[in-house]
């Protein structure tokens, strides 16, 4: 079995039995250090920042390298290496500009950074990966695991004078609510002391406000309490990280005749009718004959893809489950061709999909969540891909799932270099000049931002009175403002942006009629 899964999910058969190393020595100056470091290099990226730019990329690779300073030599320098390589990859992405996209990458790399080089006592990858995301779900308990280590320091003989001076402030502490409290009562019972009170603490908050936003503060005990399970995850049983156990075959419910019989039916059903649905596509949309009666173009083209994408999924699932039976059923060569021939029509109903929303853009113009599609369509037969090698070769369940888990990734990786927003933008325009009875909608490319500049400068060249469509009036008329090309000479580097910066543009001036 072990043979069959990827290096990301080698089965625990061989790891199962493994329990978690001992914890490597305890680097309390470092990790203190560590964290103060993460709070400072946070509060100078994004304290009273507006939008996120080069900042994410310096937060991220320091908070990489603060994760590395509190590591002891692992075994898994070598695919820490790559990690780190993906992250810089990734926070040069973040400086080009930031999006949802990237900052996802920089999430998942993180996790699997500190998980990969913590957890050195479980052998498989994703069971480190693992680990290290239950680690995060159980950060509220680190904040008392260091507090419990910091009493020991304290009155131990763990740090010399940074243990004495833990010490005494913990000491102050007590000293401090009991003062409070019974503050607080002489307070109630005693007007004079109480006006007294009031007026003090008044004065004291005025100026503490002057030196110290309590807000600032919040954020700094809340960049504490998560960057601390990066740098000292929790120690955790194996039971939470050996997922791979629990991908084994099905189990033998039915007969094997039954079973195989049962599998074949289904597939024999399912194969007729996706023939039929595919037959009506070849007909209608491939070949361009008219449609029947009381359907539109708009409902045959625009309705259908979702539909037909959800039935592509779904098909995915049912094939995996049939070939997750055991392994005298799925060997099977009668099953094995039946769902090689499913697969080849539910990749034909994916380019009915695709062309389907290509004659939906023709129409209607291209959009990022239509680019965005056009993408996931690739990821959907990237994992057909993987289904029918799982098919033919008899991969086990982890293989297939790590191997779409990692194209996925490689998918978010590679589309957060890719300017959706600027292409998008670019055919709609490029359409419009080769045809100006089009309605170009120009409030949407001005929602697109600064992407959208290159484009929008074009108009602005051409300078007519462009048919609008915006989100109050289905019709007008817009003559194309000049952008503000001075507005990144005065951004703070923080905020700088490189897409944003070499476009020159923000487009503060909105379409208006």
């Amino acid at each position: 079995m072990n043979e069959n899964l990827p290096p990301p999910f080698v089965a625990a058969t061989t790891a199962s039995t493994a329990k978690t190393s001992t914890e490597p020595p305890l680097r309390l100056s470092r990790l203190l250090l560590g964290l103060a470091v993460a709070i400072a290099a946070f509060d100078s990226c994004f304290w009273r920042v507006n939008t996120m730019g080069f900042s994410m990329s310096i937060f991220v690779l320091v908070l990489a390298g603060i994760i590395m300073a509190n590591r002891e030599s692992s075994k898994a320098m070598r695919i820490s290496r790559l990690l780190l390589a993906l992250l810089a990859g990734a926070a040069l992405a973040a400086a080009i500009e930031t999006g949802v996209t990237n900052t996802l990458v920089l999430v998942i790399l993180i996790i699997t950074l500190a998980g990969v080089t913590y957890f050195d006592g479980i052998e498989s990858f994703w069971g480190r990966w693992l680990s290290q995301i239950v680690a995060l779900i159980f950060a509220p308990g680190r904040i008392f695991w260091l507090a419990a280590r910091l009493i020991e320091v304290a009155f131990g003989r763990g740090l010399g004078w940074t243990g004495g001076l833990i010490g005494g402030c913990l000491l102050v502490v007590p000293t401090l609510v009991l003062a409070l409290i019974f503050g607080s009562l002489l307070a109630t019972g005693n007007a004079v002391f109480g006006d007294w009170t009031k007026s003090f603490f008044d004065w004291f908050w005025k100026e503490l406000w002057l030196y110290l936003d309590i807000y600032r503060f919040g954020m700094w005990m809340l960049v504490a309490f998560l960057v601390l399970p990066f740098l000292r995850p929790a120690t955790l049983s194996s039971k939470w990280w050996r997922s791979t156990d629990l991908l084994a075959r099905l189990p033998e419910i039915i007969p094997t005749r039954g079973a195989v019989f049962s599998s074949g039916l289904v597939l024999v059903v399912l194969n007729l009718l996706f023939l039929v649905a595919n037959l009506a596509d070849a007909l209608f949309l491939w070949t361009g004959q008219a449609l029947p009666k009381g359907v539109t173009y708009s409902g045959f083209v625009h309705s259908g893809t979702n539909a037909l994408t959800w039935t592509v999924l779904l098909s995915a699932i049912v094939l995996t489950v049939i070939f997750q039976q055991a392994l005298q059923v799925v060997q099977r060569r009668e099953l094995k061709g039946l769902a090689l021939f499913w697969i080849a029509q539910n990749l034909f109903l994916l380019l009915s999909v695709a062309l389907r929303l290509k004659l939906y853009i023709e129409a209607y113009d291209m959009t990022v969540l239509r680019l965005s599609v056009i993408i996931f369509l690739v990821v959907v037969a990237a994992g057909y891909a993987l289904l029918t090698i799982k098919i033919i070769q008899e991969r086990s369940l982890a293989w297939l799932i790590g191997g779409c888990v990692l194209a996925i990734f490689a998918t978010f990786y590679i589309t957060q270099f890719l300017n959706l927003g600027g292409w998008s933008a670019n055919y709609n325009v490029a359409r419009w000049e080769k045809d100006r009875t089009r309605t170009l909608d120009t409030g949407y490319l001005y929602s697109l931002g600064a992407e959208a500049c290159p484009a929008l400068d074009r108009l602005h060249e051409i300078n007519p009175v462009i048919p609008v469509v915006n989100d109050e009036e289905n019709r007008g008329a817009l003559n194309t403002a000049s952008v503000d090309e001075d507005k990144f000479d005065t951004v703070h580097w923080r905020e700088f942006s490189l897409r944003a910066w070499m476009n020159r543009g923000a487009l503060e001036d909105k379409p208006h009629n």
